[in-house]
């Protein structure tokens, strides 16, 4: 299922990087783009995420599931921002004026070694040097998220795997089997019955794999990503919009990473930690909601 989208860049500095959007097309589905050049790295480029129904979590025959992946229907009736690319070192560093990456100096590797708080913050500041309103209050380690307010966020855990599957229902996005040509993970030890591949040991440029369906790269592995939630254990009832549990000491980390076996990186794998909590292996990925005004901004 390809995402209708085409890409109508525009460009607003970042220091040195520039921000893109893609929106909507109603004309047949496009191809996938060719795998980015350095310069196509630096930018900020999102794809707009269509409203839509889907099966979310984990049947209990899929080899790997957890008894926190119940399935359940889900509804989403907003379309949605989603980064193409994790956010990389560069970018972080245009932002905050540091990279506290255990990889460091790899400019077009994303941005890991950092708490979700840290993520938080980070939308705010981007949103804030570009001009629009913050995604969320922040006081201490108190966050509320802004109600129509379209600065950049974390996807809620809900979007991330809407737009991870991309239409799919299978194990990956690229049906029951991960190659390590598809994505950088731990190859040693692949997902049940799949070809074993190999270990990069660290992570790699962003985009150096090809895009899901949806034009998203690097969902299965690289680094998995803050998402806004805390961690629950979701009943099999069907949801409209959810956004996660009220309480919880938890925040939930969505996708694969470069140390990963292949069960742990499936679509709907979730993983959690504090708020303050730093992984090597964790980062993010910028949404944004869709401004009530339209697309113009």
């Amino acid at each position: 299922m390809r995402c209708p989208c085409r890409r109508v860049l525009f460009g607003v500095l970042i220091g040195a990087l520039a921000l893109s959007l893609s929106l909507p097309d109603t004309a047949r589905p496009q191809p996938a783009p060719a795998r980015p050049g350095n310069a196509d790295r630096g930018r900020l480029q999102f794809v707009l995420v269509p409203a839509g129904t889907f099966v979310m979590g984990s049947p209990d025959t899929e080899w790997g599931s957890r008894n926190d992946e119940q399935q359940r229907q889900v509804t989403l009736t907003r379309p949605f921002f989603l980064a193409m690319y994790e956010v990389t070192q560069t970018q972080w560093k245009a932002v905050t004026g540091g990279n506290p990456s255990f990889l460091y100096d790899c400019p077009d590797c994303p941005v890991e070694n950092i708490s979700w708080l840290e993520a938080v913050s980070f939308c705010n500041a981007l949103s804030q040097q570009l001009g629009y309103p913050p995604a969320y209050t922040i006081r201490g380690a108190v966050v509320t998220l802004n109600a129509g307010a379209d600065g950049f966020r974390l996807p809620t855990e809900a979007e991330w795997e809407y737009a991870c599957r991309a239409g799919t229902s299978t194990v990956f996005s690229t049906g029951d089997c991960l190659g390590t040509e598809q994505a950088n993970y731990l190859g040693y030890d692949p997902q049940k019955g799949c070809p074993k591949g190999l270990w990069r040991g660290q992570t790699v440029d962003v985009g150096g794999f090809p895009p899901n369906p949806w034009d998203l790269h690097d969902m299965h592995g690289n680094v998995s990503e803050w998402c806004w939630d805390r961690h629950g254990f979701p009943g099999p009832a069907a949801v409209t919009d959810p956004t996660g549990p009220a309480t919880g000491d938890e925040r939930v980390i969505r996708g694969g990473n470069w140390h990963e076996l292949g069960r742990y990186c499936r679509s709907a794998v979730r993983h959690k930690a504090a708020p303050d909590q730093r992984l090597s292996h964790v980062g993010l990925r910028l949404a944004r909601s869709v401004p009530k005004e339209g697309l113009q901004r």
